[in-house]
């Protein structure tokens, strides 16, 4: 998969003026409201015909104005899922799914069939959206865009009208999609563990523009740096391997490289990787392993850089293969003699690390 776009369109009080390329296979598409993450989308879909772009899918050219290739959204091979799912609502699930043309005939498929069972859709087939709940509604929609048989799913924030265990669930939908369906993805959110979990790779936009782009465990670990730390809202973001389970202790320990972080205690399987934030002010220093401690995290660590800001100071610190940054007064800097490649222990409590899916 690969997607190409150079985008430049004015609106009245707003410009999108934006430049990327990306081998996904998902990619998320980040940052503030306003700040044109729909709208790169709809140019993407064809919904909106920007004044200058050039657009490819999989090298093939669906835009390039002024004077050169307009493909029409239906023919992009192109299959987006809104906000709003926007079924029929006389039609049953059945019937909401093999509305389009050639979509009968792609249900009663092998393909089509797995992507019934990946979405867990056959016990919903015959009822009518008024009976479905929102978590459901969102799987009828996403199993009717995958029965048109895209080259890359399009998704505008599409766990944003549910609540947080709907949202988990339909997280978990499109991760199963991604791994059981090799699809393609560009997908718009304002939330960071939406992207930590889902995506390879990730732009960011702010007021039109393109201010980062990369993996999302590198390009949001510097939140305050591309201003979205507002919307990150912890100040370390990792992607974590789980060694083990703990159920007696009530923890979950993932792998650091050389440590084992106590995590609170989750599902996921041996092995796996999960996405955990820190706030950087929940991480305490000392100079020596503390005794009689309620935290299950005393780690040793290593000073790699300092950076007084205002009246905090931001420490970066090196636990075996993880970088972490701590915040602290400079006070306490002082008091402790922090320098770089100074040795210490950073002290973390278990319910301090987020869990973000």
């Amino acid at each position: 998969m690969s997607i190409e776009a150079r985008v430049h369109h004015a609106f009245r009080g707003f410009t999108l003026d934006v430049k990327f390329e990306s081998a996904g296979p998902v990619v998320g598409v980040f940052g503030a409201s306003g700040s044109g993450k729909t709208t790169l989308l709809n140019c993407v879909a064809g919904l909106i015909k920007p004044r200058d772009a050039k657009i490819a899918v999989n090298t093939r050219v669906v835009c390039n104005r002024p004077g050169g290739t307009w493909t029409p959204p239906e023919r992009r091979k192109l299959a987006i899922v809104t906000q709003d799912p926007l079924l029929f609502p006389h039609l049953s699930t059945r019937a909401n799914l093999t509305y389009a043309p050639g979509a009968a005939d792609a249900l009663e498929s092998d393909s089509g069939w797995k992507i019934i069972d990946v979405l867990r859709l056959k016990p919903l087939l015959q009822r009518n959206p008024g009976n479905l709940s929102g978590g459901e509604k969102q799987r009828v929609a996403l199993g009717r865009a995958l029965l048109s048989k895209p080259e890359m799913l399009l998704l505008d924030e599409p766990t944003s009208a549910l609540d947080a265990e709907l949202a988990r669930e339909v997280l978990a939908l499109l991760l199963e999609v991604k791994r059981s369906l090799s699809v393609a993805m560009l997908f718009v959110t304002h939330k960071a563990g939406e992207l930590m979990a889902l995506a390879d790779d990730c732009i960011v936009l702010s007021e039109g523009k393109l201010v980062a782009q990369g993996p999302p465990v590198q390009v949001l670990s510097k939140p305050r740096a591309i201003g979205v730390a507002n919307l990150v809202g912890v100040d370390n973001l990792l992607r974590l391997n789980v060694v083990r389970h703990d159920e007696e202790g009530g923890v979950t320990l993932l792998d650091l490289g050389g440590h084992d972080l106590a995590a609170p205690l989750c599902a996921a399987e041996a092995g796996q990787q999960v996405s955990v934030g820190l706030y950087a002010d929940e991480i305490m220093l000392c100079l020596e392993s503390p005794a009689g401690l309620s935290a299950r995290n005393a780690l040793p660590c290593r000073v790699t850089q300092i950076d007084a800001m205002d009246h905090e100071v931001l420490v970066n610190l090196r636990i075996g293969a993880t970088d972490l940054l701590a915040r602290i007064t400079p006070g306490a800097a002082a008091e402790l003699g922090l320098d770089k490649d100074t040795q210490a222990v950073a002290v973390i409590k278990t319910a301090a690390c987020h869990l973000l899916g």
